[in-house]
C-alpha cells in the first residue's frame, strides 16, 4: 500500500470513528433520562457477556501470551472478580443514584431555597485497554461507565489483536452499537481514537503514552481517567512477620509473570533482615511454581520485545555491581521458544540502574536495605508518586510515618495487590501513576457530571438583603457585617 493510500484508509477510519462517536451521543441525547431499569439491564447484559464467554476469551489470551498464561489465574482475575464487581454496583447503584441534599445560604435557606447535587451521565466514553489484562481491564471500567448512564466504545491493545477481535464479535450480541462499541486496529487507530470528542476518556497503561494519549485529548478538553503504573515499593518493617511478608510478596511478584500495574517493583527491608526475607522468597518460589519455565501455572513474558527490555536491566545491573540470584532455573530462558523467566533477584542496587528508574513489569525484584525507617521515604523518592505502596509490620507509628511521607495512588498494608478488588476503594493513581479514578462510588461519580442544582420560591430574596441596586444603606450594614467597615 502506497503512503497516499494509507493516508486515505486512516482518514475513511477516523471519520467512521467520529461518525460512531456522534451516533452514540445522538441516541443518548434522544434517551433522556437513563433510568435506573435501564443502567441495571445493561450491567445485567455486562455480567451475562462475561459468564458466557470466559472460556474463548481465557483461551484467546492464553494463546496471546504464546500459551504461557494460566486458564486459573485468568478465571479469578478477569473473570470473577469482574462479576463481583457488577453485583456489587447493581447492589448499590439506587443509593449512588439519589440526589444528595446540600445546605442553602442565609438568608434563602429561611425563604425556600433549597441545594442538591444529582449525577448525571455524561455522555459517551471511550476506554483504551492494555495486553496485560485484556479482557479485565476493559470490563472493568466499562462497569462504572455503565452504572453512570454512559454509552461507551472500546478500544483494546493493538498487541492483543485476537482478544480485539473477540470483543468486536461478542460485543453485539449482547449490546446495539448505539449503547456499547468496539473499535480495532493498530496504533494509528490508537492515536485517532484518543483524539475523538468523547465526553469522559479512560486509559490504562504506561506513563509515556498516558502523556501522549492526555495530549491527544485535550483538543476537544476531554477530561481523562489515566490508570498508569510506576515502581510500587514494598517496605518490610522489622516488626512485620517475615515468613508471611516473603509468602505475599512472592505470589504478588510472580503473578501474571509480574506483568500487572500492581505487581510489587522492588523491597525496601531492614539490612540485618535481608538475607532471611530472601530465603524466604526462594522457598516460596520454589514451592509455588516447581519446574518454573514449565510450570502451567506461571505467567511467560508476554512478547520478545519486552524479554529482551527485562534481560537488558539485569545485564545493566549486574554490570554496575548487582549481586543476581536466579530462583527455579539455572538461567534466565530455557529455549529459545520459552519465555517463561524465573525469578531475577538483585542484591546491592544503586540509583545508577536502569532497573530502578523503569517500571519493571517482569519477574525481577530488586531489594534495598535501610538502617531506619525514617530513611525510606527518601530512597523512594526518585521514584515518587507510585500506583501502590505495601507495608508490612504491626508498628502503627511506623505505619503512620509512611502513610504521611509517602505518596502513592493506593496503600496496602500486609498484604499486596488486595487494594484493588475492594469495591467500596477507589482505584487509581497520583502524579505519575495516574489521575482520577473508578470502582465503586468513585468510578459512579468519576463517569458522572456532580450537577448543582439550586431551586428557589417565588420570594423574592433580594430586595430582601438590599442587594439590587439602587443599593442603599440597607445593602451596605448587611455587606459590612461579612467585610467590616466598608
Amino acid at each position: 500500500m502506497s503512503t497516499a493510500e494509507h493516508d486515505n484508509v486512516i482518514e475513511l477510519e477516523t471519520q467512521n470513528l467520529t461518525a460512531l462517536v456522534e451516533l452514540q451521543r445522538s441516541k443518548f441525547r434522544a434517551e433522556g433520562e437513563v433510568t435506573y431499569a435501564t443502567r441495571i439491564d445493561r450491567l445485567k447484559r455486562l455480567k451475562a457477556l462475561i459468564v458466557e464467554n470466559k472460556t474463548e476469551f481465557a483461551t484467546t489470551t492464553k494463546r496471546e501470551f504464546g500459551g504461557a498464561r494460566s486458564y486459573e489465574f485468568s478465571l479469578f482475575s478477569e473473570f470473577a472478580s469482574k462479576v463481583e464487581a457488577i453485583d456489587y454496583s447493581i447492589k448499590h447503584l439506587k443509593a449512588w443514584m439519589k440526589p444528595e441534599k446540600r445546605g442553602t445560604n442565609k438568608p434563602m435557606n429561611f425563604l425556600g431555597g433549597k441545594s442538591q447535587v444529582r449525577h448525571f451521565p455524561k455522555g459517551v466514553v471511550g476506554i483504551i485497554s492494555p495486553w496485560n489484562l485484556p479482557f479485565g481491564l476493559t470490563v472493568a471500567p466499562l462497569t462504572s461507565a455503565l452504572a453512570a448512564g454512559n454509552r461507551a466504545l472500546l478500544k483494546p491493545s493493538e498487541f492483543v489483536p485476537e482478544t480485539a477481535a473477540l470483543f468486536a464479535e461478542v460485543v453485539p450480541k449482547y449490546f446495539s452499537e448505539d449503547e456499547v462499541a468496539v473499535v480495532t486496529g493498530g496504533a494509528d487507530i490508537s492515536q485517532r481514537f484518543a483524539e475523538l470528542p468523547f465526553d469522559h476518556l479512560l486509559f490504562t497503561g504506561s506513563t509515556r503514552v498516558g502523556a501522549q494519549v492526555m495530549q491527544s485529548a485535550s483538543k476537544n478538553l476531554v477530561p481523562v481517567t489515566l490508570e498508569l503504573g510506576g515502581k510500587s515499593p514494598v517496605v518490610i518493617g522489622r516488626s512485620a512477620k517475615l515468613d508471611l511478608a516473603g509468602t505475599r510478596l512472592t505470589f504478588s511478584k510472580l503473578l501474571n509473570g509480574g506483568q500487572l500495574c500492581l505487581s510489587p517493583d522492588y523491597v525496601l527491608v531492614p539490612k540485618e533482615l535481608e538475607e532471611q526475607l530472601i530465603a524466604r522468597v526462594i522457598d516460596e518460589t520454589q514451592a509455588m511454581y516447581p519446574n518454573i519455565t514449565e510450570n502451567a501455572d506461571y505467567a511467560g513474558v508476554f512478547n520478545e520485545r519486552h524479554f529482551a527490555r527485562l534481560q537488558n536491566y539485569i545485564d545493566d545491573a549486574v554490570a554496575k555491581g548487582a549481586k543476581l540470584t536466579i530462583v527455579g532455573a539455572d538461567k534466565t530462558r530455557a529455549s529459545k521458544d520459552n519465555r517463561r523467566m524465573p525469578l531475577h533477584i538483585l542484591q546491592n542496587v544503586n540509583e545508577d540502574m536502569q532497573v530502578m528508574h523503569e517500571e519493571i513489569f517482569g519477574p525481577v525484584l530488586p531489594v534495598m536495605t535501610y538502617n531506619d525507617i525514617s530513611e525510606v521515604p527518601d530512597m523512594i523518592e526518585p521514584r515518587r508518586t507510585p500506583l501502590a505502596m505495601y507495608y508490612f509490620g504491626k508498628d502503627k507509628s511506623e505505619q503512620e510515618y509512611l502513610l504521611n511521607h509517602v505518596q502513592s495512588g493506593g496503600v496496602c498494608i500486609n498484604d499486596i495487590t488486595l487494594q484493588y478488588v475492594q469495591e467500596d476503594l477507589p482505584f487509581g493513581g497520583i502524579g505519575a501513576s495516574g489521575m482520577g479514578a473508578y470502582h465503586g462510588p468513585e468510578g459512579f461519580r468519576n463517569m458522572s457530571h456532580a450537577r448543582a442544582i439550586y431551586s428557589q420560591t417565588m420570594i423574592d430574596v433580594l430586595p430582601i438583603i438590599g442587594a439590587r441596586p439602587p443599593f442603599g444603606e440597607k445593602f451596605r450594614k448587611n455587606i459590612s457585617k461579612i467585610l467590616g467597615a466598608i
